[in-house]
């Protein structure tokens, strides 16, 4: 039996996730239901490719692993691009900001050495500022956010570039308090600039926090101002990070009123836990960018890379017929949620036990699966009194590499143990639980 604060936790949740499941559903009500989404064809041949990342967060040493994995993304594009059997260029790098720690000047020098050392030719970059190139302003009074940023990056904090016929707009924040001001009407202007052009052509537009209720991390990570001009565009693809949020996650690509994808983080990939638990780092070093490519019909692949691994996310291979028709759009709340099941466990599943040398009992079991992989696992152990642990635990979406999933229970008495995992898969969908026993 649930203990009244897990009750009330329990029963809180499932409402919330009742309503997050109705509320997303009212803003993507385009693409029907129950379409299962297109691979892209073996003659998919691309006009023009970039990466897109964020949440880069250098620290200004050069021995710092998100400096080494900023540089790893140029080289391994790079490589992806010349093995291409249709296309082998590189045209642009999109970082959607927090690409330094606090904005401090060592940190963007690092940041200028690591894209002079690796950039080649015929490559743009395309930056927009996070809000973490505003935190030495902020907390602790330092020179204005902007000097440093127009010193070594661009002296315009906002883009409107055309790439082999393709739009690209990006805005920054406009001060210190994280929000974009007017700038938001010049997003507009330029939008409708680059619509006018081809209104049956993508537009890919960037900033940092994602625009609200779209994407994986868009309720508490999010911007509205940005969402109220990017729902007049269909024509939209928009980037962006701030959450961290895997972008494994199928919820990380939304269509509704435009298209948007989060971009993950380079620094490592968090999540939110049945969305009253709070944000929560996955268990192993993560961290992912995307590899964007279009067509000449505005056709467009995303791939997601796993930067600790060097591969790709096998379900993360996403292709979109021309966007900007509506009729196309089928990675919304509503379709994607017709098409989830409930997770299961593999007949054979069992639960493992070890203890570490710091005495820590560590607990593994394999992923349990659906039409997606389980979201989460609330794990539950007992000593057939009481119950000595209880979390709910991130999947493996931070990985490409399918290994049995660990949780570590702390320090434990000797004896015999009852443990519960209970999956949950990306649209709020229980799956049965795996029970056993386990001996410490």
């Amino acid at each position: 039996m649930l203990s009244p604060k897990n009750f009330f936790n329990h029963t809180i949740y499932k409402i919330i996730s009742i309503a997050f499941t109705a509320l997303f559903s009212v803003y993507s009500v385009t693409g029907g239901i129950l379409k299962v989404p297109e691979k892209a064809p073996d003659d998919f041949t691309p006009v023009i490719r970039f990466a897109a990342c964020s949440d880069i967060h250098l620290d200004g040493k050069e021995d710092q692993v998100n400096a080494e994995r900023f540089a790893e993304m140029f080289n391994e594009c790079y490589a992806y691009s010349e093995n291409h059997k249709n296309y082998n260029k590189l045209d642009a790098v999109m970082v959607c900001g927090d690409m330094t720690d606090w904005g401090r000047e060592n940190e963007y020098k690092m940041y200028h050495k690591v894209v002079s050392e690796n950039l080649r030719e015929g490559t743009k970059m395309l930056e927009v500022m996070g809000n973490h190139e505003f935190i030495e302003e902020r907390e602790v009074e330092g020179v204005n956010a902007f000097d440093n940023y127009k010193k070594y990056i661009n002296e315009e904090t906002e883009i409107h570039t055309v790439i082999n016929g393709y739009h690209f707009i990006g805005i920054s924040y406009s001060d210190k308090n994280e929000n974009f001001g007017d700038k938001t009407k010049w997003l507009d202007e330029q939008l409708k600039i680059a619509t006018k052009e081809d209104k049956n052509k993508p537009v890919f537009v960037f900033q940092h926090p994602h625009p609200t209720l779209t994407v994986y991390g868009s309720v508490n990570w999010s911007e509205i101002s940005v969402r109220t001009v990017l729902e007049k565009y269909p024509q939209v693809v928009n980037f962006s990070g701030h959450s961290h949020y895997c972008s494994a996650d199928p919820r990380t690509l939304w269509q509704g009123s435009f298209t948007a994808m989060g971009t993950g983080a380079l620094a490592g990939l968090m999540g939110n836990l049945n969305y009253i638990n709070g944000d929560a780092y996955g268990s192993i070093d993560s961290g992912s960018y995307s590899i964007v490519e279009a067509d000449a019909e505005g056709n467009i692949r995303i791939r997601v890379f796993d930067v600790v691994n060097k591969i790709f996310f096998d379900n993360c291979d996403y292709y979109l017929k021309n966007p900007a028709k509506r009729l196309n759009r089928i990675y919304n709340w509503g379709n994607m949620y017709s098409l989830d099941t409930r997770p299961s466990f593999p007949e054979s599943a069992e639960i493992k036990v070890t203890v570490n040398e710091n005495n820590e009992t560590i607990i593994t079991f394999p992923s349990a699966k659906g039409y997606f992989e389980a979201e989460s696992y609330k794990v539950t152990v007992a000593d057939g009194i009481k119950t000595v642990y209880e979390n709910t635990v991130l999947s493996s979406y931070t990985t490409a590499i399918e290994d049995d999933l660990s949780v570590n229970l702390g320090v434990l008495n000797e004896g015999v143990y009852q443990v519960k995992i209970k999956p949950s898969s990306p649209y709020a969908k229980q799956g049965k639980a795996l029970k056993g026993e386990i001996t410490v």
